[in-house]
């Protein structure tokens, strides 16, 4: 013998007119998505006041870490409370009354909040994916300055210029050491060595060029070759006056001192991505949880004050 449950469930069948009608609204979505970018962004330019009117250039203020973190905390917070009100504001708006299963209005209230996010998310990245390609350009266009560094030379433009930091490296290879004060009692060498106070010759655009070509390479392949090696010290010494080993030896200073920037740079760089990831991550995280209770929360005084009514 068989047996046989039978489950019940309240269905409500639609009329034919209403066979289309759908219980998501897209008009309540995007005005929820809206209203949650509206209050994150107000939340957000109130939090930049707030740190800007504590961060100090004098070092007196919070330092860059703390300042660092307390905006990604609020940045979380401004997440949160936007996407709560977006995903509150749309489950109020959406009309229960195409539900059609008795039961499934707290899921799809749920839903219609979790969307409010979805599209934010999707506004976001957008934008997002925009400031990288402008960022992405530009570093392209001060890469392409900082190799082909002869105009910035010839022309002398300031220092804001992209092939800025290459200059120094070259000014630095080109520098000449203090004179000793007396015979009597001469100054020690240094590790760069030394040169006579007014014994360097000027170095030509053409010159200064080269030199900056030559570290640049050297930087992208993370070496410097022998023969470069050899020939920056030529033109160092010639420009300087310094004997051939303490040239080489400047060389060589300038070298890993150029190198100890760039990986500098790069894991700054590597660290701030991986701040901004893991931060994104949360906000978004906090932003989905919120903008779903939201819609639910709606759901339910919708519901309760049309019972009242």
């Amino acid at each position: 013998m068989t047996a046989e449950a039978i489950i019940e469930r309240d269905v409500i069948v639609p009329a034919v007119t209403d066979a289309s009608r759908t219980p998501f609204s897209w008009s309540a979505a995007i005005a929820g998505t809206l209203a949650a970018m509206a209050v994150a962004f107000i939340i957000m330019a109130l939090g930049s006041g707030i740190g800007l009117s504590f961060a100090s250039p004098y070092g007196s203020g919070p330092s860059a870490t703390s300042l660092t973190v307390a905006a990604a905390v609020w940045l979380v917070m401004a997440q949160t409370m936007g996407f709560a009100t977006g995903g509150y504001l749309a489950g109020r708006l959406r009309s229960p009354a195409y539900d059609w299963v008795i039961g499934e209005t707290t899921f799809r209230d749920a839903a219609q909040g979790f969307i409010v996010w979805a599209l934010g998310a999707v506004a976001m990245a957008a934008f997002v994916g925009l400031i990288g390609y402008l960022a992405a350009s530009a570093a392209t266009q001060a890469a392409a300055g900082a190799a082909t560094g002869v105009g910035v030379a010839a022309h002398n433009e300031p220092a804001s210029t992209p092939a800025a930091a290459t200059d120094y490296f070259v000014d630095l290879l080109f520098r000449p050491g203090p004179a000793p004060t007396t015979a009597s009692t001469p100054r020690p060498s240094d590790t760069v060595g030394l040169a006579a106070a007014g014994a360097q010759p000027g170095l030509n655009a053409e010159t200064r060029a080269e030199v900056t070509r030559i570290l640049v390479r050297s930087i992208g392949q993370g070496r410097l070759d022998d023969n470069d090696r050899g020939y920056l010290a030529q033109v160092v010494s010639a420009r300087t006056g310094l004997p051939p080993d303490e040239a080489q030896r400047r060389v060589a200073e300038v070298e890993t001192k150029a190198r100890e920037a760039v990986k500098e740079a790069a894991d700054k760089t590597a660290k701030a991505g991986a701040y901004f990831s893991f931060w994104t991550f949360m906000s978004l995280l906090f932003g989905a949880t919120a903008a779903t209770l939201g819609g639910i929360l709606g759901g339910q005084l919708r519901d309760a004050e049309g019972r009242l009514a």
